[in-house]
């Protein structure tokens, strides 16, 4: 839903943090849509994967509705899911919010009311903005749509593997197992 027909960056970043989740795209104040629970169970598992991978790893962070900042096209937005390479997180005294650092990897669920007209455009930001990786997972079809910089956009689904290279060296989400929560 648009709350307004323009707002500034400042405007946007004055408003108070609260649900549901706003976001502010082409000078346009968006609410988040509902997650719903098939949304909610793949975003929790995909947190729990890339958590343990992390953790071993110690390659970045993963972290849920962070909101992130884009200013040169004054952009705010949360993905569901992000990781953040270490080398680019910054001191851990950090707190600023917005995060200034575009995520490396940005991982959108699809939820039942999103428009396909606002995720070509969201997924159009991120790609001009140069995030490297991004995978919008589509629960009903069970696939998953890869973006990433100077390549064509790639459909994968089950039985196979999805690699985060060159983000993540070694993470590969078995793509059966994932949609496979929505099945328990």
């Amino acid at each position: 839903m648009v709350l307004s027909t323009r707002t500034s960056l400042a405007e946007f970043l004055a408003l108070p943090e609260e649900k549901p989740y706003l976001e502010l795209m082409d000078g346009e104040v968006l609410e988040k849509p509902m997650a719903g629970r098939k949304h909610g169970r793949l975003a929790a598992r995909l947190i729990r994967l890339l958590d343990t991978y992390l953790d071993e790893s110690r390659e970045g962070r993963v972290e849920t509705e962070v909101r992130h900042l884009e200013g040169d096209e004054e952009w705010v937005f949360l993905p569901d899911v992000s990781v953040t390479l270490r080398s680019r997180i910054g001191p851990p005294d950090r707190t600023e919010d917005p995060v200034e650092v575009l995520p490396d990897l940005a991982i959108e669920v699809l939820s039942p009311d999103d428009r396909p007209g606002r995720v070509q455009r969201k997924i159009a930001h991120y790609m001009r903005s140069g995030v490297p990786l991004l995978w919008v997972i589509d629960p009903e079809s069970e696939r998953v749509t890869v973006w990433s910089q100077g390549a064509p956009p790639q459909d994968v689904s089950a039985p196979a593997k999805l690699s985060a290279a060159p983000v993540l060296a070694n993470f590969e989400l078995d793509l059966e197992a994932l949609f496979a929560v929505l099945r328990d």
